[in-house]
């Protein structure tokens, strides 16, 4: 079973207030804050104006495709429309009735009119068809006389007299002779007529794709400028918003760190404040009460005497236990050599207990706040460890991870435990890492903690990026 989620350690240390991170004093917060200022605003700019990019750039390429795809449709479509109408002037007067029966002086009428036609055009392949789908004539003469199958949408036009256009199917039968000749992509253009007694044909021509490549290029070229032009001012008016936003946002969050000094700053004087009334109180008086039972032990009879050595012995013993608890409630301060050097006291009693203990901590610069949190919850962490894990090894690692985020992992081999068992725990006043729960969320952190039963506990602090 694992647990995962807000839940608390097995820590034997009540702490009775709420636990807050603490900074280090007010000027050198305030230093760092300066100089991470600058750093910390170009990273979510960096992100906006890279996110922004990357949208852009996909927003571009989406643009080209449709524009090239419009582009070419644009572009058959004209150039049908021109194909189609010089067809029209330069073959229709020789779409005779005697063409239908095969007359050699209309069929050489046709040749001569359609070799001009040819010459002046970028005309590859001509047919008239008739409406028993048999090619009438053609520039290619093994054309003539055969029948071939045409698409519904051509035949339509014998009866309606329009016109069609569509890039050449080049692997049908009746093109052979365009693929015997060398040509890989060919515009068709197809139209309805009538031979001057009123007969239906249908007049075919092939033209060579370039001329629709060329006004293809036209047309993009008139307005890909205007939609890189566009793209390129979107792109640059999304800079200085980014500016504005993340010095908003900078400013938000100093202003709610200052607003958590504050409270730090309470919490701390307020901790120091019981501690110090236990440590001279309570824990005086108990002192003096077991020098007391030891005196009186001394000239006591027996068996009076061995109950008040005992008596004595036990109050050491909860003086003890008071003073380890004034060293939970005891504000934890960062050490000037940095974080990590704040819990070797707890490395150096897990080692003598013949704990393994592992480091593997990034040099990476920090804010006051979050070397705190790194601090506390590493400390609370190792005496989890100390307490109650009965582990071989434990790794304490700070890594960098994306988006700027640093991550803080404590993982031991020790024994685990389950959710019911971290539920009880809490029930019964362990709030240690609660109340470290709690912390991480004031700061904008996240605090996981997976653990399986007989295979160890890992806790997982993420920050979320350079504040």
């Amino acid at each position: 079973m694992v647990a995962r989620g807000r839940v608390s350690g097995l820590n034997q240390v009540y702490i009775p207030c709420v636990e807050m991170l603490r900074e280090h004093p007010v000027a050198t917060g305030e230093v760092s804050n300066k100089r991470s200022s600058s750093r910390s605003l170009r990273v979510p700019i960096a992100l906006s104006v890279g996110g922004s990019l990357l949208a852009f750039v996909a927003i571009g390429l989406g643009l080209l495709w449709a524009t090239n795809a419009a582009a070419e449709r644009e572009a058959v479509k004209e150039a049908g429309s021109a194909g189609e109408l010089a067809a029209r002037v330069a073959l229709a007067p020789f779409l005779t009735p005697g063409l239908l029966e095969r007359n050699e002086a209309d069929v050489e009428a046709l040749d001569a009119a359609g070799q001009t036609f040819k010459d002046i055009s970028d005309v590859v392949r001509l047919k008239v068809w008739s409406e028993q789908q048999q090619v009438l004539w053609s520039d290619e003469r093994i054309l003539d006389g055969q029948f071939f199958e045409l698409e519904p949408e051509e035949f339509e036009l014998f009866e309606t007299q329009g016109a069609a256009t569509e890039v050449s199917d080049l692997s049908k039968e009746e093109n052979f002779a365009e693929v015997a000749d060398g040509n890989d992509k060919l515009l068709e253009v197809y139209f309805g007529a009538r031979t001057s007694d009123g007969e239906p044909v249908l007049v075919e021509s092939y033209f060579d794709y370039a001329m629709v490549t060329e006004r293809e290029t036209e047309l993009r070229a008139s307005f890909m400028p205007l939609v890189i032009l566009g793209l390129g001012l979107l792109t640059l008016a999304q800079v200085p918003l980014a500016i504005l936003l993340a010095r908003r946002l900078n400013r938000a969050q100093r202003e709610r760190e200052r607003l958590l000094e504050r409270v730090i700053h309470a919490s701390d004087a307020e901790r120091r404040r019981i501690a110090a009334e236990v440590h001279d109180g309570a824990v005086q008086d108990l002192i003096g009460i077991s020098y007391s039972l030891e005196a009186n032990a001394d000239t006591a009879p027996a068996p009076i005497n061995d109950t008040l050595h005992e008596l004595a012995g036990s109050t050491r013993t909860t003086v003890r236990r008071l003073r380890s608890i004034l060293n939970s409630i005891y504000p934890v301060e960062v050490p000037d050599e940095g974080w990590a050097n704040g819990f070797n006291d707890l490395i150096q009693a897990l080692e003598s207990n013949g704990v393994r203990v592992r480091l593997d901590i990034a040099d990476v610069p920090l804010a006051p706040m979050d070397e705190m949190l790194l601090l506390r919850v590493t400390r609370e962490s190792l005496r989890n460890v100390a307490a109650h894990a009965e582990a071989e090894t434990v790794m304490v690692r700070l890594h960098a991870a994306r988006m700027g985020k640093m991550v803080l992992e404590v993982r031991d081999d020790g024994r685990g435990f389950t959710a019911d068992k971290a539920d009880s725990s809490r029930t019964a006043g362990h709030l240690g890492l609660q109340l470290l729960h709690d912390l991480a969320d004031d700061v904008g952190a996240l605090l996981t903690i997976d653990s399986t039963p007989g295979q160890g506990t890992s806790i997982r602090l993420e920050l979320m990026g350079q504040r």
